[in-house]
């Protein structure tokens, strides 16, 4: 409803068909479908938005769905404005000779939904209902009493032998470590931590970990190794002569070119150099390897195209070996941890800028973006 009423235009015109919200009258429908007191707060907003598009705004194009709302025949579209414009005059005194404003069209309906609720009766409220264990409690009561409930055993019951281990094996379950995506709502720092197993061969993946390794790949077009410039105000490609061989030890700086797909549409590209440095250690079977974001290039959000896009990428990734794996089984733990928030792509002095928010919008979707982004791409690669 906001955003098919917007007075600045359609913001969502910036977003591939597939992307687009609802119809306007499809909106309208689902009002109508809501639960309870829902209904009544809901059409109040969309009457509104709606109302004041016609009445102060001068759209008739928004008359039917105004209409539709209120359940009313539209007939002549002047006709419907004239009356609709008299009924709101005659709730609000003194505003015979001025126009309608927001305030006054706000006044009347949202008063009207506050005659509404002190009308109704007071409904009864059910009392709260117990909340269930989560499916992985994290407090060692919450877990002990579930496990417990699970296996038809009591806290005061002893355990049979075969119990026990039942015991012991789930709980290992339920405590094992789970790839996880969080935001700092202050920061809007996204931090994905991904915990994986690896059956290759130790070369094998420290051949595959090496950063310059990461592409060409469908989420990386581009990924080099590169020099700074003798003046350090560009980068160079680094030669490949000098380069260390992939899997073993090297420190330096990345080209990589990153790119965000939606199905088949590009929604976002981004160009970074990265600081790297990549220890192997070969007789321990140990890899660390850290990243900091040294500058970004550029990115491109849908069809524009920006100087900047992330200010903030650093995290590392560690393989250690597993002690005692059983055959056939995983031989290597890896930790990949990334820490990553994206600028505020919206700039005013430009004539093509961003849709509102940009920057916003990509850092409050990357823990979820990047975390399955993350994940499928550990899962691919190294398990």
């Amino acid at each position: 409803m906001f955003l098919h009423t917007d007075p600045r235009g359609d913001a969502s015109l910036a977003l591939p068909p597939e992307m687009q919200p609802l119809p306007l009258s499809k909106a309208i429908d689902l009002i109508h479908q809501l639960p309870g007191r829902l209904t009544a707060e809901a059409s109040a907003t969309a009457e509104f938005k709606l109302t004041s598009a016609v009445l102060v705004e001068q759209r008739d194009e928004f008359i039917p769905s105004l209409a539709q709302l209120l359940g009313m025949e539209m007939g002549d579209l002047t006709d419907f404005r004239r009356g609709l414009t008299q009924s709101f005059r005659e709730r609000t005194p003194g505003i015979q000779d001025r126009d309608l404003s927001y305030d006054d069209i706000r006044n009347v309906i949202y008063g009207d939904l506050g005659s509404t609720r002190l009308a109704e009766p007071p409904a009864q409220e059910a009392p709260p209902a117990p909340l269930a264990y989560p499916t992985y409690p994290t407090r060692e009561k919450g877990l002990r009493k579930m496990l417990l409930d699970v296996l038809g055993l009591t806290t005061e019951a002893p355990a049979q032998q075969e119990a026990r281990a039942r015991f012991v094996a789930e709980a290992a379950l339920l405590r094992a470590q789970k790839p996880e995506s969080t935001v700092d709502l202050n920061t809007l720092v996204t931090t994905v931590d991904i915990p994986s197993e690896s059956r290759c061969d130790f070369a094998l993946l420290a051949q595959t970990l090496d950063p310059r390794s990461w592409g060409p790949s469908p989420f990386w077009p581009e990924c080099f190794q590169v020099n700074l410039s003798p003046d350090g105000r560009d980068f160079v490609p680094f030669p490949t002569a000098d380069a260390a061989p992939r899997g073993t030890d090297w420190e330096g700086f990345l080209f990589e070119h990153v790119e965000w797909n939606w199905n088949t549409f590009r929604v976002a590209s981004f160009r970074n150099f990265l600081n790297i440095v990549y220890k192997v250690d070969a007789a321990h079977q140990k890899i660390d390897m850290q990243f900091s974001l040294f500058s970004c290039e550029g990115s491109e959000l849908f069809v524009v195209s920006f100087d900047r896009g992330i200010d903030v990428d650093v995290g590392f990734q560690t393989v250690e070996p597993i002690r005692n794996p059983l055959p056939g089984g995983a031989r290597f733990k890896l930790r990949t941890v990334k820490n990553i928030r994206y600028s505020d792509l919206l700039d005013r002095r430009i004539l093509t800028p961003a849709p509102l928010g940009s920057g916003q919008i990509l850092s409050l979707l990357a823990p979820v973006v990047v975390g399955l982004w993350m994940n499928e791409l550990v899962k691919k690669l190294y398990c």
